[in-house]
C-alpha cells in the first residue's frame, strides 16, 4: 500500500503539476515531513505503554548518545561508501548503450527483491542477538547468528530460483526490446546461480557482528572489499576486455 500512495503521490507532483525531477525529490520531502509530525503526535499520547509528556523537558544523555554514536557512525560510512561505490558502477554502466543499460536495470531489480527476504531475516537478527549480549548469553548470539544465517540462506535460494526459472515470462511482462531480454536472461541466470551460493554468508553474518557491536569489522571488510573487488574488477574489466554489464556482476561476485 504506502509503495502505491508513493507512486501516486510523485505522478502528482511530476506530471499533474509538471515539476519534473523537482517534483520527485519535493513529494519525498513532503512525506517525510507528514510521517515526521504524525510520529510527533503519536508519541504524546499517554494511552500508549511509552509515550513523551513534553518534547521541551528532553535532554541529551551524552553518554547514551556516544555508546550509540560508536556504532552508528561506522555503520554509516560504510553505508555512504557502499553507495558511492554503486553510483561509480552506474556511471561505468551508463556508457554501455541503451540495450546493456536496459538489462542492467532489469537484472538490478530483480537481484534486489530476490534477497528482501534475506534482509528482514537479517534485521530480526539483529534484534535476537543483540538481546543476547545485552545478556551475556554469548553462545546463545552464536547459535541464533548461524541459525537465522542458515534460514536466511533457505529464503535466497527459493527466491532466486521463483524468479530464474520464470525469467523469459517476466522479460515478457515488461516488455523489454529482444536483445535487451535477451541479455537479461543471461545475466540474471549467471547471477542468481553464484548469488544462490554467496550472498547470504557474505551479508548476513554482519548483522550479526553488528547487533554485537562489532562494527569496525564489518566497515572495514565491506569497504575494502567493495572497493578492490567491485569498483576496481569492475572498470577494469569493463575498460580493457569491453565486457559490458557482465563485468559489473562479475565484480559483484568478486566482492
Amino acid at each position: 500500500m504506502g509503495t502505491h500512495i508513493k507512486h501516486y503521490r510523485n505522478v502528482f507532483f511530476i506530471f499533474t503539476l509538471s515539476l519534473g525531477v523537482a517534483g520527485a525529490a519535493r513529494s519525498t520531502l513532503l512525506s517525510r515531513i507528514i510521517s515526521a509530525l504524525i510520529i510527533l503526535i503519536l508519541l504524546k499520547q499517554p494511552k500508549q505503554d511509552l509515550y513523551i509528556d513534553s518534547y521541551l523537558s528532553i535532554r541529551p544523555e551524552i553518554e547514551t548518545i556516544t555508546k550509540i554514536l560508536k556504532t552508528g557512525i561506522p555503520t554509516g560510512i560504510e553505508n555512504g561508501m557502499f553507495q558511492f561505490g554503486k553510483l561509480v558502477i552506474q556511471s561505468t554502466v551508463s556508457t554501455m548503450g541503451s540495450t546493456a543499460i536496459a538489462a542492467q536495470v532489469m537484472v538490478a531489480m530483480l537481484e534486489s527483491f530476490a534477497c528482501q527476504a534475506s534482509i528482514g531475516i537479517g534485521l530480526g537478527m539483529m534484534t535476537v542477538v543483540g538481546k543476547c549480549v545485552g545478556a551475556k548469553e554469548y553462545e546463545q548470539a552464536k547459535h541464533y547468528t548461524i541459525l537465522l544465517t542458515k534460514y536466511a540462506w533457505i529464503a535466497c535460494i527459493i527466491c532466486c530460483a521463483i524468479i530464474m526459472f520464470p525469467i523469459q515470462q517476466i522479460t515478457s511482462l515488461a516488455r523489454m526490446e529482444p536483445e535487451s531480454a535477451k541479455l537479461a536472461i543471461w545475466l540474471t541466470r549467471i547471477v542468481f546461480t553464484y548469488k544462490m551460493i554467496f550472498w547470504t554468508p557474505s551479508f548476513l553474518p554482519g548483522y550479526g557482528l553488528r547487533a554485537a557491536g562489532d562494527v569496525k569489522f564489518s566497515m572495514i571488510t565491506s569497504t575494502l572489499s567493495m572497493w578492490i573487488c567491485r569498483v576496481v574488477v569492475t572498470i577494469f574489466l569493463v575498460h580493457q576486455f569491453h565486457m559490458g554489464p557482465l563485468a559489473v556482476w562479475i565484480g559483484m561476485g568478486s566482492d
